[in-house]
């Protein structure tokens, strides 16, 4: 796809990175885990989750962007006939 996809790929792999160092962060702290601990697992998780996110997201996004446009002109096809009628 174009470039497009790929911001949105990046974008929805650093929001999932975010949530997944929140998630892990506290979740260490509520289980009573030292701050520097839980600040090391958040970490590794985040980097885990960002690496999986960049080879992930993308095949993702191009999918349903590819669902979109397919339908779109299905539905144009559709309206273009309505009108010709």
């Amino acid at each position: 796809m174009d470039g497009g996809s790929n911001e949105i790929g990046k974008r929805v792999a650093a929001k999932a990175t975010g949530v997944a160092f929140a998630i892990t962060y506290l979740w260490a702290v509520a289980c009573g885990a030292d701050g520097l601990t839980a600040l090391t697992r958040a970490v590794i998780a985040a980097v885990a989750t960002l690496l999986l996110g960049f080879l992930l997201c993308q095949p993702v996004v191009d999918v349903v962007l590819d669902a979109f446009a397919r339908d779109e002109a299905k539905r144009r096809a559709e309206q273009q006939k309505e009108d010709e009628k």
